[in-house]
């Protein structure tokens, strides 16, 4: 990739929407574009900003006659939820999922229903509600799109909203979250403590009685410690107008990572998490306006001092521990970083990735 990629995804975004958003958001966007272009991630929803039927035909159309951006895609759920997608990587990313591939994203999915105390690990980091979409929404329409992409003007509609699962879940799923929370559908509760918590059905459900709050956006996250974690990516200094990139941004609960497996109840160990020598990554970022840095629990309760280093492109060591007690956490974290890294190798437009980190805690989490 060289300088005139980007000077073409931001001439796609100048075309389509100009006279509608400035030019920092102009720039942010055709970031977006790049990166996914760049193969760093799958999917990135445009937030943020609404396009409507004709921005994104517009935009469908471009990408389908150029050269460039011929790999790329418009995928829209629902009436406001549009996402750029890598067709390939996605369907990758896909079958990785569904196959249950150690080469996939690891991930975990964390119930925040707020009836619950405190959010919680769902067994297996599996959620059937998700597989099904995956599997008979999702995966037909990806293979259909690359099926037809040969097909000039060919128009495709908006995917269904989930009936059983929260927009909540499939987005962070769609933009590659180590982390997705998961609410409960349409005012049912579902606890993670059952039988089958990856199903479905309802647990201690009234058919009779239903409960509004659910789809008031509540959950278990309020006044909870989260911690936001960011990939920032570096720009080429030889690629004018470039800036620095926020790739993605996500948050957990800073208790869940620290706190240890139930033992009582195992689950198959990673098979990305190898034994190796003690040694922890300092998370650590700083905030402009405040010059005050954020430093994250260490690994273990103990003395020892950790490693100054930030996890980054020139840093990064997929054998090194991360500092998380909850095995699962760290899987996903080790799991996310060495795909990230293995993507990042494979492009030249972007110097460089850093991760930083911040804790927050809010009254009220919105979703």
């Amino acid at each position: 990739m060289d300088k005139s990629y980007f000077e073409d995804a931001l001439g796609i975004v100048r075309t389509v929407l100009k006279k509608r958003i400035n030019h920092a958001a102009q720039i942010s966007l055709a970031n977006d574009i790049l990166c996914i272009a760049a193969g760093l991630r799958s999917a990135s929803l445009v937030d943020q900003l609404f396009l409507n039927e004709n921005d994104v035909d517009r935009i469908q159309s471009m990408f389908h006659h150029s050269a460039r951006y011929n790999h790329l895609d418009l995928l829209v759920i629902g009436e406001d939820h549009v996402f750029i997608i890598h067709r390939q990587l996605l369907l990758q990313d896909i079958h990785d999922y569904l196959s249950g591939s150690s080469h996939g994203l690891q991930r975990v999915f964390v119930n925040v229903d707020y009836h619950l105390a405190q959010p919680e690990i769902m067994p297996a980091n599996r959620y059937k509600a998700l597989e099904d979409y995956i599997r008979n929404i999702l995966l037909v329409d990806v293979q259909h799109r690359i099926q037809n992409w040969d097909q000039a003007e060919y128009c495709y509609q908006p995917l269904t909203v989930p009936d059983r699962l929260s927009l909540v879940t499939l987005t962070g799923w769609l933009l590659s979250y180590p982390i997705n929370y998961v609410l409960p559908g349409h005012g049912r509760r579902y606890s993670s403590g059952s039988a089958d918590s990856n199903s479905t059905s309802p647990s201690h459900y009234n058919e009779d009685e239903e409960d509004d709050e659910q789809d008031n956006g509540r959950n278990a996250l309020a006044n909870q410690v989260l911690v936001v974690t960011r990939v920032h990516l570096e720009p080429n200094v030889e690629i004018e107008g470039l800036q620095e990139h926020c790739l993605l941004s996500f948050s957990y609960p800073s208790e869940l990572a620290e706190r240890c497996k139930d033992h009582n109840t195992p689950s198959p160990s990673s098979p990305l998490s190898p034994a190796v020598e003690r040694g922890e990554y300092d998370f650590t970022t700083s905030d402009e306006n405040e010059k005050k840095t954020v430093r994250s629990i260490p690994f273990e309760n103990g003395n020892s001092e950790l490693s100054p280093r930030l996890p980054s492109s020139e840093s990064f060591d997929q054998d090194r521990p991360l500092p998380f007690s909850n095995p699962d956490i760290c899987a996903a974290g080790r799991s996310f970083l060495t795909q990230l890294h293995s993507r990042f190798l494979k492009q030249t437009i972007w110097k460089g990735w850093q991760v930083g980190q911040q804790n927050v805690v809010l009254p009220v989490v919105a979703m």
